[in-house]
């Protein structure tokens, strides 16, 4: 199959497609910044978005947020 036909073959599937939802995925996607994560509550979050979580988490350690270790969590958890 040719490059031109393949194309329209997609063309067609994408008319067809009756989720918004994944209609949306598509063109993140195409657009160049794909869903890479998921926040607990389910939302999506392309490339950027995370990278811009990551970095708000990180600044937030910097500014003192207090942390735990593995194994401070673990204990807590294994207490219950």
């Amino acid at each position: 199959m040719n490059l031109e036909a393949y194309k329209n073959q997609i063309i067609k599937k994408l008319i067809a497609v009756p989720d918004e939802n994944l209609l949306e995925q598509i063109d993140v996607v195409l657009n160049g910044n794909p869903i890479v994560a998921y926040s607990l509550d389910g939302k999506s979050l392309t490339k950027s978005q995370y990278i811009e979580h990551i970095e708000s988490i990180s600044q937030s350690v910097v500014d003192g947020t207090e942390t735990y270790t593995s194994e401070q969590v673990r204990s807590y958890i294994l207490a219950k």
